[in-house]
């Protein structure tokens, strides 16, 4: 999702006049805001998805905290900026997608490339839709069969 789409969707919830999605909004576009300020320039895609998904972190934190607490108010609210937050991140890939990603790549780096370059390879055409972990233990298993 780049910047001015989520400059748009800004724009809607402030003529809906959707209050959680315009917070969820503005935090992000702040974010993106802040980190165009330290790159002195534009910010990746990459990096966008990746700054959604700390407001998202955070967001998880402190409804974790707020349920704790008990604050029944807090917990909803948290739970729909949460909401809106996970829709604006890209679909994640299933364990099969997955899988067929990494073959795919390492079939072109070769097998005794190692596990650096695939992961680097896998990050730079699906960042954001799959989990580290599980990617990592695929390569290894892909590149120890064959």
């Amino acid at each position: 999702m780049t910047e001015a789409e989520l400059r748009e969707r800004l724009t809607a919830a402030m003529r809906s006049k959707d209050a959680i999605k315009m917070r969820a909004l503005r935090a992000v576009v702040a974010a993106i805001k802040n980190k165009a300020i330290e790159l002195r320039g534009a910010v990746p895609e990459r990096e966008i998805t990746a700054l959604i998904r700390r407001e998202a972190k955070q967001c998880r934190e402190t409804l974790d905290f707020a349920r704790k607490a008990e604050r029944a108010d807090q917990v909803a609210e948290h739970e729909e900026l949460l909401t809106v937050l996970e829709s604006l991140l890209p679909a994640g890939m299933s364990d099969a997608d997955l899988r067929e990603a990494i073959r795919a790549i390492v079939a072109e780096t070769g097998a005794g490339a190692g596990v650096g370059p695939v992961m680097k390879a896998l990050g730079d055409r699906y960042a954001g839709r799959y989990d580290g972990k599980t990617a990592s233990a695929i390569v290894r298993e892909l590149l120890a069969a064959g």
